[in-house]
C-alpha cells in the first residue's frame, strides 16, 4: 500500500513552526481543545437526536406532526442533559439548532428523509483530514513541553489549568461522555515572560525535527515499503534508547525525537490513514516501544505522589 508517511509528516512540523506562538500558547489550547471537545459533543448530539426521532417516527401512530423550531431542540437537549447550568444548556440548544438549520429549515415536518440529511452531513462532519491531525499534533506537543520542561517553572495556578486541559483531551481522545462549562482563563505576566524566553528550546526541536524529516525523504524511500517509510521512527526509538543508558533521556537531546515519534504515532493512527494487517501491526510495535519513554517525568512524579 502506498502511505505518504513522510510528505504528510513534513507537512505537519511545517505547521507546528508556523501556528504555534508562545504569547499565544495556552489560549491555543484552551480554544482547541474546546472546538475539538465541543465539536465531539455536537456529533454525539446529532446522534442521538437522529436515534430518538426516528424511534419517534416508527411509532404505530404519531400523536402530531413534529415540527422543527428551536423549542424542539432545546426540549430535546434538556432531555438529555441534567446537571448543567442553564447558560450551557442555552449554548447547546444554539449550536444543534444552527447546525439543522443548514440542513431542514424552521417550520419543517421531521421526517426520516430529513434524519438521513442529517446522517449525512454527520459523515461529512467525522471525516479525517490531513488538517485535524495537524491541530491535534499541536496540541500534543503544546502539553509535551508544558508538562515537561516547562512544568516546574510555571505557577502552581497555570499547572492547574494544564492538567485540566490535559485531562479534558484525555477524555475526548477516549470518547467519553464530556459536559465542560468553560472559563476563560488569563495567563499571568509571569508566566507569559516564561513561555516566550523558553520558547526558543521548543522551536528549535521543531526545526531539527524537520530537517531530519526533510533529510529522511532525500533518500527516497519506497512508499510501497513500511520498512523504508518507517526508518525514521525507528531511528528515534533507537536514539531515545541510547539516551536513556547513558541517563542522558531528560535532555534537551531528546525533544527532537519525542516530537517525531509522538506526531508520527498521531498520524499513523487517525482513521485518515488507511491500515493494512502489517501497518497495524507496525502501529503496535512502536505504541509499546514509545510508552516507557511518553511523558516519563510526568508518570515518576505521578508514582511519587502516589507513594506519599
Amino acid at each position: 500500500m502506498k502511505v505518504a508517511f513522510l510528505e504528510d509528516l513534513q507537512k505537519i512540523f511545517e505547521f507546528l513552526l508556523r501556528e504555534t506562538a508562545p504569547e499565544n500558547m495556552i489560549h491555543t489550547l484552551y480554544s482547541e481543545i474546546g472546538e475539538l471537545t465541543e465539536s465531539y459533543v455536537l456529533q454525539r448530539d446529532i446522534e442521538n437526536f437522529i436515534a430518538y426521532f426516528r424511534v419517534i417516527l416508527s411509532a404505530p401512530r404519531i400523536p402530531r406532526k413534529i415540527k422543527f423550531d428551536k423549542n424542539l431542540v432545546g426540549a430535546f437537549i434538556d432531555r438529555t442533559y441534567a446537571g448543567l447550568s442553564d447558560r450551557v444548556l442555552e449554548e447547546r440548544t444554539a449550536r444543534l439548532f444552527e447546525n439543522f438549520l443548514n440542513i431542514i429549515p424552521k417550520g419543517m415536518d421531521i421526517t426520516n428523509t430529513c434524519l438521513d440529511d442529517l446522517a449525512l452531513e454527520l459523515e461529512v462532519m467525522k471525516t479525517p483530514s490531513l488538517h485535524k491531525i495537524m491541530l491535534r499534533a499541536r496540541i500534543a506537543t503544546i502539553l509535551k513541553w508544558l508538562q515537561g520542561p516547562l512544568r516546574e517553572r510555571l505557577s502552581p495556578d497555570l499547572q492547574d489549568h494544564i492538567v485540566l486541559l490535559a485531562a479534558i483531551y484525555g477524555q475526548y481522545h477516549k470518547n467519553l461522555a464530556i459536559n465542560i462549562d468553560w472559563e476563560p482563563y488569563e495567563v499571568a505576566p509571569r508566566d507569559l515572560d516564561i513561555l516566550i524566553s523558553e520558547y526558543r528550546i521548543l522551536e528549535i526541536a521543531i526545526i531539527e525535527a524537520l530537517a531530519t524529516i526533510k533529510h529522511a525523504r532525500m533518500a527516497h524511500p519506497d512508499l510501497t515499503r513500511y520498512d523504508e517509510q518507517f526508518q525514521i521512527m525507528l531511528e528515534g526509538l533507537d536514539n531515545l534508547h541510547k539516551m536513556e543508558e547513558s541517563g542522558t533521556l531528560e535532555s534537551f537531546d531528546s525533544l527532537k525525537d519525542r516530537l517525531i515519534i509522538s506526531s508520527a504515532l498521531i498520524y499513523i493512527q487517525d482513521d485518515y490513514v488507511h491500515k493494512d494487517a502489517e501497518l497495524k501491526q507496525l502501529i503496535q510495535l512502536f505504541v509499546s516501544l514509545y510508552f516507557k519513554y511518553r511523558d516519563m517525568r510526568r508518570e515518576v512524579k505521578k508514582d511519587l505522589e502516589t507513594a506519599n
